[in-house]
Order: structure tokens, then C-alpha cells, then sequence
């Protein structure tokens, strides 16, 4: 006999034993109270979905199943099962708690068309099976459904991409330069992010020629692509011979900037660690 079969036998032999009245009052009333955000940063999410379960029986009840359907836009992500030795308190109500660790990565490969969005619709659906306080119904469950859904934090890594080096003062004779290394900020959110504590590296042709701690490098507005520029005064000297050659001939130069950053986003501040390499035109 298959479950949905078993569940149908269980159903009918309940309206006739005890009469569909009787049924009612034994099956407790869930219902999807909120979900916590424990957690998030830009690789991930630690969230708590929290319901609330009534139970109208003098007697404890125990979770015998709990299944679990989650999705994002409607696209399904992942489900399960999960009992975990719940018990509901006689005549009380009880928090039932699912934890759920989102990995973004994945999560935006699977779901798209989140551009200038800061909250994306979520759909959380599945069942909870009770037990039956009647001796003779011992083993057997009353399944209540649930399928609720809501927005969700929809955080996004923002995009960092080095664009170009422009040579703003080059004295031969010191064998100093003045440059200027020009980098893009891709902010995916309809909200405006601030960028602080950028503490930051730059290497050029593998030689570090540059390090500093802004204190506040700037913002970039929902949904837009901004330009930052980072001052460098170099020593053509540490540069090395290819270095040197490439601001000297205005060839293009290898350019690796690191940096961590404090980032204000829609859901508080968040750390963000960067490491962006290119071979970039010297002008």
C-alpha cells in the first residue's frame, strides 16, 4: 500500500471511528510566524524559519514527519525532511524552528532577473505529521499541510573590475611617476551601497607600490556601475625593468589590487574581501 493510500485508509477509518468533528479537534493549527535572520554575509545565508503549533490535545504530541520545500521566483532550490524529536506541549502553543543555510552562489546560478532588486519572493511548502492520541490509532499520523511564502533578502556580491592606469606626472630624471589605477564598482541592488574601511594593496608587475586605508572610498547607486580611481605615487625603480618599461613605452601592465572593505547594504554592514588581477592598458 502506498502512503498517499495508507494516509486515504487512515483518513476514512478516523471519519468513521470517531466522526469528522472529533478528527478536528485532535489536529493541531500551524502556522508560519516569521523568519530570523541569523546570519549573512556575501558567500551565504543562516536563516530560521519559525512556526507556530497549537496543540488542542491534554496531551503531548510528537512530530512523526516534517517535510520541507524551498524555492526562490519559483524556482525550487532544495527540500527534506526533517523530524528532529519535536514535541508539542499539551493544550500550548510551540515554536518549530527550520534552519536553512542558503549558499548565494548557487542560489543566483539558479535563480536570474535579480538586477535592482533587494528582496526576491519566497515559497516554503510541505507537511507536518502529528500523532494521534487514541491507543488505537497508535503509529498512525494526521499530516497538516502548509505553503506560505513572503520576500527574502536577496544579497548580491558587488563587482569590482580594474579598468585602465593613466600616468598623470612621469619624471625621468627622479625615476618617480604620479598614476592613477581606475577600477569599476558593479552594484547589482536597488539600494545605494556605501563602501568603508577600504583597506587596500596594489601590486603592478608584482611589485607592491601601493597601500592605504580610506576611510571612505565612496558610494554606488542602485542598479549603476561607478568609476574609483587610486593615486599612486611609484618609484620607477621598484618597479622592476618590465615594470618600468611599461609606464616609460605606455605598454600594458599586470595590476593586482586586494583589498577589505566594510560594505553598507540593505541588511546591515557587511565585510567583503577583494582580489582582482588584469593586464591593464597604460595611458
Amino acid at each position: 500500500m502506498t502512503t498517499a493510500q495508507r494516509l486515504l485508509s487512515v483518513s476514512l477509518l478516523l471519519a468513521v471511528s470517531v466522526g469528522c468533528d472529533e478528527i478536528e479537534q485532535f489536529t493541531p493549527d500551524v502556522r508560519f510566524d516569521r523568519f530570523d535572520v541569523e546570519d549573512i554575509n556575501f558567500q551565504g545565508a543562516s536563516v530560521d524559519f519559525v512556526f507556530q503549533v497549537d496543540n488542542p490535545n491534554p496531551v503531548e504530541l510528537g512530530l512523526k514527519s516534517f517535510s520541507y520545500n524551498f524555492g526562490m521566483e519559483q524556482v525550487p532550490l532544495f527540500g527534506g525532511d526533517n523530524e528532529d524529536g519535536f514535541q508539542l506541549l499539551a493544550l500550548e502553543s510551540s515554536p518549530l524552528v527550520l534552519p536553512v543555510s542558503l549558499n548565494w552562489v548557487d542560489t543566483w546560478d539558479a535563480v536570474s532577473a535579480t538586477r535592482g532588486l533587494d528582496t526576491i519572493g519566497f515559497g516554503l511548502d510541505g507537511h507536518m505529521g502529528f500523532g494521534i492520541p487514541l491507543e488505537r490509532f497508535e503509529g498512525e499520523e494526521i499530516r497538516v499541510p502548509y505553503d506560505e511564502g513572503g520576500e527574502f533578502p536577496a544579497l548580491r556580491t558587488p563587482k569590482f573590475q580594474l579598468g585602465k592606469i593613466k600616468v598623470k606626472r612621469l619624471d625621468l630624471l627622479s625615476q618617480s611617476a604620479d598614476l592613477e589605477l581606475e577600477f569599476d564598482i558593479d552594484n547589482d541592488h536597488a539600494s545605494t551601497l556605501f563602501f568603508d574601511r577600504f583597506d587596500y594593496k596594489v601590486n603592478l608587475a608584482g611589485n607592491q607600490v601601493g597601500t592605504g586605508l580610506i576611510g571612505s572610498l565612496g558610494q554606488v547607486d542602485g542598479a549603476k556601475v561607478d568609476t574609483f580611481i587610486l593615486p599612486l605615487d611609484v618609484d620607477l625603480f621598484a618597479l622592476g625593468d618590465a615594470g618600468w618599461q611599461a609606464i616609460v613605452n605606455r605598454r600594458p601592465l599586470n595590476a593586482n589590487l586586494s583589498a577589505d572593505m566594510d560594505v553598507d547594504t540593505p541588511f546591515g554592514l557587511v565585510p567583503l574581501q577583494i582580489n582582482e588581477r588584469a593586464d591593464l592598458a597604460v595611458e
